[in-house]
């Protein structure tokens, strides 16, 4: 396991973690709080983007394919809105076409589930420096 990022509450970046699977939310939570950072869960794109807490989110995780506006439609969604948060794409299916779609968009990283821990902290560090 990687060493905590930040320790002050003061100072620890707020992660979205957008999913439709409680149980993947649930464990990013857990895995983002055993390294000091704090993660709020959302279970469609559209709660995120219509979330107050957007402007204070650090860091996007997203899953790729979710009911309603997918990964890459969010991804979009923030680009045009201008919003600065690296966005980090996760997928059960990955496929070379998605892969460079999120990246020639914008994603910080391309990860497969089921997720390393450390490939997704290390992720999240590079897109909070």
């Amino acid at each position: 396991m990687v060493a905590p990022l930040y320790n002050s509450p003061l100072t620890r970046p707020l992660v979205a973690v957008v999913d439709d699977d409680a149980g993947v939310r649930g464990s990013l939570d857990s895995l983002l709080r055993s390294e000091g950072l704090t993660s709020i869960g959302f279970a469609r794109a559209e709660d995120l983007l219509a979330s107050d807490l957007l402007r204070h989110v650090t860091s996007i995780v997203t899953d790729l394919h979710m009911p309603g506006m997918t990964g890459l439609a969010m991804q979009a969604e923030l680009r045009r809105r201008n919003c600065p948060q690296p966005v980090i794409v996760m997928t059960g299916y990955p496929t070379d076409a998605a892969r460079e779609q999120a990246m020639s968009a914008g994603a910080s990283a391309f990860l497969t589930k089921p997720i390393d821990p450390d490939v997704l902290l290390a992720a999240i560090g590079v897109g909070l420096n």
